[in-house]
């Protein structure tokens, strides 16, 4: 059993968040995961203090030192065993009272990850990070400023254009025309992704010209759809203006990529490009709300200086109830960030309010006509197929995917949302108390 605590393998110890709203701004720790955690100062000071050669009372030395107050070995212990060592900053070996890396039941220790709400959850990485770090070098000249203003002045003058020549009025008639050439609405549905993926390069090259370091890029299911993700953790190091940039690189891509696109259309005229023209644009404006975590979730975190606007949400309506004291997680806030928060979870919680109760009530309603619609996409699949017409069967099989991950990112929201309670009410069973008993 060890007795001079030492860091975990792979920690990073990043310093103090920059930008904070916090009224003490709290200090940025990375795990070898990528898992950014957040510490007060005294903790973190612990943490830089633990070098594998101080005891607790060499440590409880250091400590009274920096922060001008006397700290005691046994407070050294707590905050080694209950603080730190949970959440993976400390090696479990060098702790007294940790049975090494094992638990009780001689399964490796696993440090504590965070679950935050509404997060995409059913994900799996593609691009690794070696490959997603050449990636973000090979655009990071996209970020130079003079580049910024003349991407975003073609952009500008690309779209005034289409509209000066009547684009607006052709938007229907390219819509409709695309219903009887489904080779063509194949071909916007893969530009619509290949966008996706520029989008998410946006990402990953902020993040690098910053100067932190970009994760995996890869898929998944956000709440009832599919999505592409960059992991961008790293960018918690840097400056309020580098995370922005970082947050706004997604969208500063997409319009980069409308831009060529309305070049294109410009050029050719082609009725297909003008509606991934205006999908795009659509998409785009969608990335700016704030109320899940989309792109604009992020701007509004890190203008505000407050990580996981999410885990805030409880403490803010526990404090606006009269008669309740205000809740400590908000008294943390500065005046202005707490008053931008909270008039955030007042917008969002009718929000996602309303949308959940009327997913309930429509689910009855339209299981019945998405059955329907699957057995028709089937049968008319099948019959193309057996024809010969390969743009008709494919678009088929697209249609019938898009139908069924809705309902597939449903059940596995509904499996997260009742796997807690369910285990809570397990665990209080008669038969799990019985049991406990025993043991």
């Amino acid at each position: 059993m060890g007795t001079a605590p030492r860091l975990a393998e792979g920690i990073e110890l990043i310093g103090e968040y920059q930008g904070s709203g916090f009224v003490q701004a709290p200090y940025i720790v990375r795990r070898v995961d990528g898992q950014v955690i957040q510490l007060p100062r005294l903790l973190y000071l612990l943490a830089a203090s633990l070098d594998g050669e101080r005891d607790h009372e060499q440590l409880a030395t250091v400590l009274s030192a920096e922060i001008g107050k006397i700290v005691q070995a046994e407070q050294v212990a707590f905050l080694l065993e209950k603080r730190l060592q949970p959440v993976g900053i400390v090696a479990d070996d060098s702790v007294p009272g940790q049975p090494g890396a094992e638990q009780g039941d001689g399964k490796p220790k696993m440090a504590v990850k965070s679950d935050p709400l509404l997060a995409l959850k059913f994900r799996v990485g593609v691009v690794p990070e070696r490959l997603v770090w050449r990636i973000a070098g090979l655009f990071g000249p996209m970020f130079w400023p003079p580049v910024i203003l003349a991407a975003l002045a073609a952009f500008v003058g690309l779209d005034v254009a289409i509209i000066a020549q009547g684009g607006l009025g052709q938007i229907v008639p390219s819509a409709v025309a695309l219903v009887y050439q489904p080779a063509l609405t194949l071909l916007v549905i893969g530009l619509l992704l290949v966008s996706a993926a520029f989008h998410e390069c946006g990402h990953v090259a902020a993040c690098r010209y910053g100067g932190a370091k970009p994760g995996v890029m890869g898929f998944g299911l956000y709440l009832v759809w599919p999505a592409l993700y960059s992991t961008v953790t790293d960018s918690y190091r840097l400056s309020r203006v580098g995370r922005l940039r970082t947050d706004l690189g997604g969208v500063y891509f997409n319009a980069v990529f409308i831009t060529g696109m309305c070049a294109a259309y410009l050029d050719t005229g082609a009725p297909w490009l003008l509606v991934a023209i205006v999908a795009l644009h659509i998409e785009t404006a969608t990335q700016f709300l704030p109320m899940i975590r989309l792109d604009g979730y992020y701007i509004l975190s890190d203008l505000i200086g407050v990580p996981d606007l999410f885990s805030r949400m409880g403490p803010v309506l526990a404090s606006i109830i009269p008669g309740r004291p205000t809740h400590p997680r908000v008294q943390e806030l500065k005046p202005w960030a707490r008053r931008t928060i909270t008039l955030w979870v007042l917008i969002v919680v009718p929000y996602l309010g309303y949308w959940l109760i009327g997913f309930l009530l429509v689910i009855p309603k339209v299981l019945p006509v998405v059955w329907d619609r699957l057995v028709y996409l089937c049968r008319a699949v099948a019959a193309a197929a057996v024809e010969g017409h390969i743009a008709e069967s494919t678009l088929g099989v697209v249609q019938v995917i898009l139908l069924l991950i809705p309902w597939v990112g449903s059940l596995l929201m509904l499996g997260m949302m009742v796997r807690r309670p369910v285990r809570w009410l397990l665990t209080r069973s008669p038969i799990a108390r019985t049991r406990a008993g025993k043991v």
